[in-house]
């Protein structure tokens, strides 16, 4: 989650309370870790796809799918090794490669981990940056660590952005690619060194920032940003607790 991930709108999780999204999150990554059948995991994971594409639209889908393809590759092709015991599956000459435990821990592991991060997405994708801090204050996290947190993730964007600038600049310094080829820095010392410079002429900058925001002051702060009304935290509570029941209390009768 950077500073840039938020994406505006006005859909039924952009009203949400940020409070209310942000308790969430612990029934939604809760759920992938409770006793069930293996289909359980799917159709959640089904059901936060299904939000994703009524809520944002589909093509906010393959984002972060796209970004966890490597880490469900390693899941399906690690896994089965793995688990040698079962009922064997899939037979190469003598040595077994699938076995059904293997099959349903491969399983199991896939869709929990594409499940958190679907909820993640979900979840940050419509939390505004400000509303994210202030809940943590919110719910008693300490302004200093507050404000670490958000100098961080809005320094993570601009970061980059230097280092796409001095990429860019030392590209262009490095003459005409040849035919069929990238151009290409020449070197990575020269590259290193000038984002550190300019990361060293930015320290005033994030000085007066932190200043500007009242680090190191016990005096009583100020926000131009507030929370919604108890009111409508109170209304999404009672969603959030529905909700846990829905994901919670299946997982335990088909268990029984």
């Amino acid at each position: 989650m950077t500073v840039d991930f938020f994406r505006p709108g006005h859909s039924f999780l952009h009203r949400f309370d940020p409070r209310a999204k942000l308790l969430l999150l612990l029934p939604l990554f809760s759920c992938f870790f409770l006793p069930g059948p293996v289909w359980l995991p799917a159709a959640y994971v089904g059901a936060l796809a299904l939000a994703i594409v009524v809520w944002l639209g589909p093509h906010e889908l393959a984002a972060p799918l796209r970004a966890v393809a490597p880490i469900l590759l390693l899941i399906c092709l690690l896994t089965p090794p793995f688990h040698p015991h079962g009922r064997p599956l899939v037979r190469l000459l003598s040595l077994t490669l699938i076995t059904s435990e293997g099959l349903e821990e491969t399983i199991l592991l896939f869709m929990r981990f594409t499940g958190i991060t679907l909820a993640s997405f979900m979840v940050f994708r419509t939390l505004d940056l400000n509303d994210f801090v202030l809940s943590l204050r919110w719910f008693g996290l300490p302004f200093s660590l507050c404000l670490v947190l958000i100098v961080t993730l809005r320094y993570i964007p601009s970061l980059g952005e230097t280092w796409r600038n001095v990429r860019d600049a030392h590209k262009l310094r490095s003459g005409p690619s040849q035919p069929g080829k990238r151009s290409r820095p020449r070197g990575w010392m020269p590259l290193f060194t000038s984002i550190l410079i300019e990361a060293i002429k930015g320290i005033p900058s994030l000085a007066m920032a932190l200043e500007s925001r009242g680090f190191g002051r016990k005096t009583l702060r100020t926000s131009y940003a507030v929370l919604p009304a108890a009111n409508r935290f109170a209304s999404d509570l009672a969603i959030v607790v529905a909700v846990s029941a829905v994901l919670i209390v299946p997982a335990f009768l088909l268990k029984a």
